[in-house]
């Protein structure tokens, strides 16, 4: 993790952790209990929380209350966990890890799961409702058009609408936070193209790791895209070319994001955190001996809703 993210994550991360707990749903209904088990178990889970801690610099730019951009951020981690609960399932993905440990439907079963991924949904819910603009933000987000069509597009290897399972709740966390301090329109604008870029970065990053890493290093199953057939990589769109592309996108998010926001530590942080992106493949591929040539696996083109140009040849879309 990039240095400023990291001193940020060690600051606020505490926080983070102490209040995903309190606001962790429970049930009181009797029978509920394994279910409640269950919940504790996806919230206690660690990693990097990377979505909230995006959201709570977002906020920060704009000097938000510590206090709604906190309770915000959370909401936006109970999205991302119930996605991942999920994404992980038999008739998904079928990871049997998550972040070094039994992905919940090995552990609870995969009916507690469903029910763990409802409750931690509708609880992010519960938790925007003081923001309406917000909570129809999330709807979009995670929508048919957003993390869940993007969900869809990717079982079905559907090229680059794919990527919206990542971009969307990326674009969501940063928008978020903006609203959460009234950030104006073509600030919340930069906002999003901001989270759409650094997004399908890193769901690049992301789709390497699968390729060439390990469970040790990854944290979860890997090698889940060619397990299940899915042609995550273009054909001639090899291993070299997905690192410009996801350079490309990088350098572009970067230039979008100062010149739509004011200068101040917040806005460098974000700004470190999607170069590390690069620097996290580049150790990734270096270390990994394959071919880097056209006949490799390498991430298709998007990023065309903010205007990006691919860094190197792409295929069609």
């Amino acid at each position: 993790m990039p240095e400023r993210l990291s001193a940020f994550a060690e600051a606020y991360g505490p926080e983070i952790e102490a209040r995903l707990r309190r606001l962790c749903p429970r049930s009181s209904l009797a029978g509920a209990e394994k279910l409640n088990e269950a919940l504790m178990y996806a919230i206690s889970s660690g990693g990097k929380r990377v979505r909230p801690l995006l959201c709570l610099l977002a906020a920060g730019v704009f000097r938000t209350p510590a206090e709604t951009a906190l309770q915000i951020a959370c909401g936006v981690e109970f999205l991302h966990l119930s996605s991942v609960i999920l994404d992980d399932l038999p008739a998904m993905d079928d990871a049997k890890t998550r972040r070094h440990r039994p992905a919940l439907h090995v552990a609870y079963g995969e009916a507690v799961a469903i029910l763990a991924a409802m409750a931690l949904y509708a609880e992010a819910f519960a938790i925007f409702a003081p923001w309406p603009p917000i909570v129809s933000k999330a709807a979009q987000a995670t929508g048919c058009n957003g993390m869940t069509g993007g969900q869809a597009a990717d079982l079905n290897g559907a090229g680059a609408s794919r990527f919206e399972k990542t971009t969307a709740l990326m674009r969501f966390a940063l928008t978020a936070g903006g609203m959460a301090g009234q950030a104006a329109p073509e600030q919340l604008d930069a906002l999003a193209c901001f989270g759409a870029l650094t997004g399908e970065a890193y769901q690049i990053c992301d789709d390497l790791l699968d390729a060439l890493g390990s469970e040790r290093l990854a944290g979860k199953t890997v090698g889940q895209d060619l397990r299940h057939g899915r042609r995550v990589f273009a054909p001639g769109f090899g291993i070299e070319e997905a690192r410009l592309r996801m350079q490309g996108l990088i350098e572009a998010a970067v230039t979008t994001l100062r010149a739509g926001l004011p200068a101040c530590g917040e806005l460098d942080a974000l700004c470190e955190f999607t170069e590390g992106i690069a620097q996290r493949a580049a150790v990734l591929v270096e270390n990994t001996h394959v071919d880097t040539g056209g006949g490799g696996r390498a991430a298709g083109a998007g990023g065309g809703e903010c205007g990006v140009v691919a860094a190197g040849p792409g295929p069609e879309r």
